[in-house]
């Protein structure tokens, strides 16, 4: 197998072991993750994802919180065959964080924010889902685009106490009219 070949044949791998400890995330985590401990170069990340995509060894699945990646069997197959292929470097870094960022993208996942310009500055969306189904919506004005990104970055820190709060006043969990 010529150098590039190999090299290629190592990313793949190093990406269907990312995503098999990491679980299920979003092509924009899997991305995040790569950058953060430099596992590849970006454009060869997309290359060798969209390979796995046609080998079958990666499905996306459409689902509320979005388009998650996950393994197929025929890639968890190919991951116990060549693990060995894979560097010593990018296992440690794997091994080390994918617990962190699995809660991390759990959370991204369960508590999503956006936000869009409209004619009156921008419409932030704050959501928070559960087992799939949108338990909770909330949509808010921004001053400027950078209020609108602060909003979404600390929703995730704030959505259960936010929740609460206004499932409380509304009279849930709370016996007074």
């Amino acid at each position: 197998m010529g150098g590039g070949q190999r090299e290629g044949h190592r990313d793949k791998l190093t990406l269907l072991y990312t995503l098999f400890h990491i679980g299920g995330c979003t092509e924009e985590q899997l991305v995040r993750f790569n950058d953060a401990f430099s596992l590849m170069e970006q454009f060869q990340l997309y290359v060798s994802l969209g390979e796995l995509k046609e080998a079958h060894m990666v499905r996306v699945e459409k689902c509320l919180e979005g388009k998650l990646l996950h393994v197929t069997e025929d890639g968890k197959k190919s991951l116990e065959m060549f693990a060995g292929d894979i560097w010593p470097s990018a296992k440690i870094q794997v091994d080390l964080h994918a617990a962190e960022w699995k809660r991390k993208n759990r959370d991204e996942q369960q508590m999503p924010a956006d936000w869009v310009r409209n004619e009156n500055g921008y419409t932030v969306t704050l959501r928070l889902l559960e087992t799939g189904n949108e338990i909770f919506n909330l949509s808010l004005t921004a001053a400027d685009e950078n209020q609108a990104v602060n909003f979404c970055r600390r929703w995730p820190k704030q959505a259960s106490f936010i929740y609460r709060t206004i499932m409380e006043k509304l009279g849930e969990g709370n016996k007074e009219e």
